[in-house]
């Protein structure tokens, strides 16, 4: 999540540079903003990126809501001034209202709805001020504001519920493959820059195929949900569990030696074999280890030790193989 916040913050500084820029290149060939004003909309720019870098950073306290309110009124408020500074009567500034209510969807259902409202407030004061629309006119463009606003919102959460439905495994709500594949790089490099050791577990289901062509695919779905169950018991709240595929799981373990995820498996395979031991077809674990404590730094070949690890497990079964 921290990851994901400074790349946003990057994303937003890039975005804000590029519009800036592009503002800029074309006023030079067409000029129709002044100096001081262009010095203001750099100025209103960038507090209206500290706001809303400022709100990811406190998204889940109280302060973070009243951020998000304060950016979603300063917003138009400060195209409004602009476009008052810029006494420029094109209809186009006025369609940079609808390009603001794509910087406010992820603030927040109700912070949206106070953005539409002061949105419509300032398209009704620049209708009348300057634009001089007719009343039919401030009403229908009244509308689309509104609806902009918080139908921006809506299908934002919508895209997002998506995004993470397509990382999720629907049967036992684990990340996915594709998470894991995402993820895992991003893990190496971080561990890497701090100067910390990341651990692999790769899990696999002894007995599986027998357990699911005895007793249906039913009751082996069940199992893989309690499997879930018992991998997210022993871990801590930074370590990531996927489901890898099948009856395969990984845990990514960030900042854990080579030792200690080697007890981290152990505990995992002996709750497992307890668990089950007492089952008309016995369900044990098969766990392979691998490790950037040797000067491994690829991704790919984190993941062919462990399952190289992994499949020595297998031989035997119910054993934790490290290498």
């Amino acid at each position: 999540m921290v990851r994901r916040k400074v790349d946003n913050k990057r994303s937003d500084v890039l975005y804000l540079a590029l519009a800036l820029t592009g503002l800029a290149a074309v006023n030079y060939y067409f000029p129709i903003i002044s100096g001081p004003v262009m010095v203001v909309i750099v100025v209103a720019s960038a507090v209206s990126l500290y706001l809303h870098t400022l709100q990811a950073k406190h998204s889940k306290k109280r302060f973070g809501l009243l951020l998000s309110i304060l950016s979603a009124v300063y917003n138009p408020l400060a195209l409004t001034g602009i476009i008052v500074l810029m006494d420029y009567y094109s209809m186009i500034w006025l369609l940079l209202f609808l390009v603001n209510m794509l910087r406010n969807p992820y603030l927040g259902f109700k912070p949206s709805v106070i953005n539409g409202v002061v949105t419509v407030l300032c398209f009704n004061f620049l209708a009348i001020k300057i634009y001089h629309l007719k009343n039919f006119e401030i009403i229908f463009g009244s509308m689309i504001f509104f609806v902009a606003a918080v139908l921006a919102w809506v299908l934002t959460q919508k895209l997002w519920l998506f995004e993470q439905q397509s990382l999720r495994d629907g049967l036992t709500g684990l990340r996915n493959r594709r998470s894991f594949n995402l993820t895992l790089r991003q893990e190496i490099k971080r561990s890497l820059q701090a100067g910390r050791t990341i651990s692999l577990l790769m899990i696999d289901l002894d007995n599986f195929k027998k357990y699911n062509d005895t007793l249906g695919h039913v009751m082996g779905d069940e199992i893989l949900k309690r499997l879930a169950s018992i991998l997210t018991s022993n871990i801590r709240d930074g370590d990531l569990i996927f489901r890898y595929g099948g009856e395969e799981f990984c845990i990514l373990l960030p900042g854990i030696s080579m030792a200690r995820a080697k007890k981290v498996a152990e505990r995992i395979r002996e709750q497992v074999e307890r668990d089950f031991i007492n089952h008309e077809v016995p369900v044990t674990v098969s766990i392979g280890i691998s490790s950037t404590e040797g000067d491994v730094s690829d991704a790919r070949y984190l993941v062919e030790l462990a399952d190289k690890a992994m499949y020595r497990a297998k031989i035997l079964k119910n054993r934790v193989v490290v290498i």
